[in-house]
């Protein structure tokens, strides 16, 4: 029998130490035993050396951390104009490689990516993970347990003020920054764990509002017209591989962001969720019988911000010899989608998918954290 205390746990170095760092930085020296969390870069390395200060773990270079032999995880948080160079330099390297969303911004550099971790042996994972969070992994017991019946239907929509959103972080107004691909990701994610892979899909991808301007007083450059290259509108229909469809609709062009919309339908019953980019949040089930809905209380893990959630996942996987629930495969799927979708809206046709993945492996009830009484541990549900 394997002795999982013996496990040694993964030595791990970040690069990238932007705002989303923190919540990474917190969750792998507080809650995942798996990773051992030692080293950190950053571009220009000033936030690098505050949070290596703040964390307890060594400031280096990114050449550095390649060069470094007990460094096997490379978890990359950078924007997506920098994933490839920096994914592709991790498995020369000899590296496993988990990265934030997306992998790429182009389905071929993905799929190079793909083929260069196959010949190396080695895993390459990444966001977005928020489906193995408490809210989702009850609605795939739910679905598969055949409470909902038959699934038929995914209806989400997400909407902000892309204006606002822009002149705060200018990461959105390159490559891949687009509404698809920073958010949209994370709806499209939910609907291929839950439902499987895309069959064909088709919509509306396009760049509303291309220049704006500047409108917050504090900005050096307040009242001047700035670029907005990037999609901020899109509404699509996916078929999937099951007989389900899915309705997208995302819209940077409103007033402010509203509550992300996801519900999801079946035969016997609709399930209302919370925001796929948030590992809980309340979940609604409506049945026939009932004249008001049933508010859930999963009996899963992960409710509160997990992020790396994916990477510790990665960690036990190449540990145990599985395969990681955020697959390679996967994640280039949930990539597909978004870039058929944009070529429906080209050629005015639908697009049929190349790609196809698993659903991932559910996470096994009952680990729900130190501070629930009668539980086990949360990590503990990540070795099954």
């Amino acid at each position: 029998m394997l002795d999982y205390q013996s496990i040694r746990p993964m030595k791990t170095a970040i690069v990238g130490c932007g705002a989303i760092s923190e919540i990474f930085f917190k969750n792998f020296t507080e809650r995942f035993r798996i990773i051992d969390l030692v080293k950190c870069c950053s571009k220009s390395g000033i936030s690098a050396q505050r949070k290596a200060e703040q964390y307890n773990v060594q400031c280096s270079t990114l050449d550095e951390i390649l060069a470094d032999p007990e460094i096997e995880l490379l978890v990359n948080l950078t924007p997506a104009s920098q994933h490839y160079q920096i994914i592709k330099a991790g498995l020369m390297a000899g590296k496993h490689v988990y990265s934030e969303k997306i992998f790429t911004p182009y389905l071929h550099q993905t799929q190079e990516l793909m083929q260069l971790a196959a010949d190396k042996g080695l895993y390459i994972s990444g966001e977005p993970d928020h489906f193995l969070g408490a809210a989702w992994q009850c609605a795939r017991e739910y679905i598969d347990a055949g409470i909902l019946g038959e699934v038929t239907s995914i209806a989400a929509s997400s909407c902000n003020n892309r204006g606002g959103v822009s002149e705060r972080m200018s990461f959105v107004n390159e490559i891949a920054g687009g509404v698809a691909y920073d958010f949209g990701i994370y709806l499209i994610a939910s609907m291929v764990a839950l439902l499987g892979p895309a069959k064909e899909v088709c919509g509306i991808m396009r760049n509303h509002v291309p220049s704006r301007v500047h409108r917050n007083l504090s900005h050096k450059d307040f009242g001047q017209e700035y670029q907005t290259p990037n999609e901020d509108q899109l509404a699509a229909s996916i078929l999937f591989e099951s007989g389900a469809v899915a309705t997208l609709h995302m819209n940077g062009n409103t007033l402010m962001t509203t509550k992300p919309y996801f519900m999801i339908h079946g035969s016997d019953g609709s399930l209302s969720m919370s925001s796929p980019a948030e590992f809980s949040g309340d979940m609604l089930l409506y049945r026939a019988a009932s004249r008001e809905p049933t508010m859930l209380t999963p009996a899963h893990g992960f409710y509160h911000d997990s992020r790396g959630l994916g990477a510790a996942d990665l960690a036990w996987a190449i540990r145990l010899g599985r395969n990681p629930r955020v697959s390679a495969e996967f994640v280039l799927h949930c990539q597909e989608i978004i870039q058929g979708i944009d070529e429906s809206f080209q050629t005015k046709r639908f697009y049929e998918m190349t790609t196809t993945c698993d659903r991932p492996a559910p996470l096994p009830k009952g680990y729900l954290g130190r501070n629930a009484v009668f539980s086990y541990d949360e990590e503990g549900a990540l070795v099954f």
